[in-house]
C-alpha cells in the first residue's frame, strides 16, 4: 500500500532528526570525551532520535503485524530515557561531577526510568485487528497507564527547564552564554516533545512533523552552547 506524501514527510524528518542528533552529538562529545555532561547531552540526543525514530517506523509496518508492539515498546523506553538524561545533566551542572554520578542519584534516576516503563510489560499494548486488516497502525495503550506514563515526562521535563532558567540566572560571562543556549535548546526539545505527544493523542500527523524539527533547533541550540 503507497504511503501518503504527509506519511513519507515523517518518516524523512524522523531519520532527518537522527542524522542530526548522531552529527551533534558526535561534536560536543569529542569536545570533552570525559566530562559526563557531554556523555549525557549525548545520550539524550540519541535517545530522543531513536525513540521518534521507532515511533515513526512502527505506524507504517503493515504486513507483519509482530514487528509493531516490539518497536513501539523499544521506542517508549527510548523516550522514557530522555528526561532521565536531561535531569542528569542538572544534577552535572549543579553538583560537582563526582556528587552528581553518585550512586543515590544515579539509583533515583535508575528507579524513575523503570516506574516510567515496566507497565508496559505488564499491560502490554495491543495492536488492532481491525484497522490493521484495512491497513491502519494503530496500538491501544491502557488508557491509565499512558496518562501515567506522559504525565511523568511532562513534570520531569518541566523541572529541568525550571533549573536551567534558575541556572542562567545565577551565572555570568561565557558561563551564562552557555548555560542560556542550553536553556534554549532544552526548552525547545521540551516544547517538540510535548507537541509530538498531543499530535499522536489528535492523530495529526503534521504536529509530529513539527515536534521533529523543533527537537532538531534545540539539539543544534544545545551544540552551540558547548561550542561557547
Amino acid at each position: 500500500m503507497a504511503l501518503e506524501p504527509i506519511n513519507i514527510l515523517k518518516i524523512v524528518s524522523a531519520v532527518v532528526s537522527v542524522i542530526i542528533a548522531i552529527i551533534a552529538g558526535i561534536i560536543e562529545l569529542r569536545l570533552n570525551p570525559d566530562f559526563w555532561l557531554n556523555r549525557w547531552f549525548f545520550l539524550f540526543f540519541m535517545s530522543t532520535s531513536f525513540g521518534f525514530l521507532a515511533y515513526t517506523t512502527y505506524h507504517f509496518i503493515t504486513t507483519n503485524a509482530d514487528l509493531v508492539i516490539p518497536i513501539m515498546v523499544t521506542g517508549h523506553l527510548f523516550l522514557n530515557y530522555t528526561p532521565i538524561c536531561l535531569v542528569m545533566t542538572v544534577f552535572i551542572l549543579e553538583k560537582y561531577e563526582k556528587v552528581a554520578m553518585g550512586r543515590n542519584r544515579l539509583l533515583l534516576m535508575l528507579g524513575l526510568f523503570i516506574m516510567m516503563s515496566f507497565g508496559y510489560f505488564v499491560w502490554v499494548p495491543e495492536l488492532n485487528p481491525g484497522d490493521y486488516a484495512l491497513g491502519i497502525v494503530n496500538t491501544e495503550t491502557e488508557p491509565g497507564w499512558f496518562i501515567f506514563v506522559n504525565l511523568s515526562r511532562i513534570l520531569l521535563f518541566i523541572y529541568v527547564v525550571y533549573k536551567y532558567a534558575m541556572m542562567a540566572k545565577k551565572v555570568e560571562d561565557d558561563t551564562k552564554k552557555r548555560v542560556q543556549w542550553f536553556f534554549i535548546g532544552v526548552f525547545v526539545i521540551v516544547l517538540g516533545i510535548i507537541i509530538n505527544i498531543f499530535g499522536g493523542i489528535a492523530d495529526i500527523a503534521i504536529f509530529e512533523i513539527l515536534a521533529l524539527i523543533a527537537i532538531d533547533i534545540g539539539i543544534i541550540s544545545i551544540v552551540k552552547g558547548f561550542l561557547i
